[in-house]
């Protein structure tokens, strides 16, 4: 009986743990993927600032040839101090597209699963 139980729940640990993991692609594969929700990874090869306060992220090459962005809207409350270029960000949400390129715009910092300086 211990054992049909052990395994019962050592199942159900496994299957919550795949329902709650997270697929990670490359920031070059986000244009195949819009309308999911997912973890980008990719080197942030430039940042701008708006007059308005919005950070926008740009991936693998500087816009307009990005091949991603994150933008993250002031006010937010999301901290982007550790963000620079060069560094390898890795970001959560649903990638959605927009003028073009795709995008996941960041609104806490639970988005945000790492930074690689």
């Amino acid at each position: 009986m211990k054992k049909i139980i052990f395994s019962i729940l050592l199942l159900s640990v496994i299957l919550i743990s795949n329902a709650y993991s997270q697929d990670q692609i490359s920031s070059k594969d986000a244009k195949d993927n819009i309308g999911k929700t997912l973890q980008v990874k990719g080197k942030v090869a430039a940042i701008f600032i708006s007059d308005k306060g919005n950070m926008f992220v740009n991936f693998d090459d500087k816009s307009p040839n990005q091949t991603f962005t994150v933008a993250i809207f002031a006010g937010k409350n999301v901290d982007t101090g550790k963000i620079t270029e060069g560094c390898v960000l890795t970001v959560y949400g649903e990638i959605k597209e927009y003028k073009g390129k795709p995008e996941i715009v960041v609104e806490s910092n639970e988005q945000i699963i790492s930074i690689e300086q």
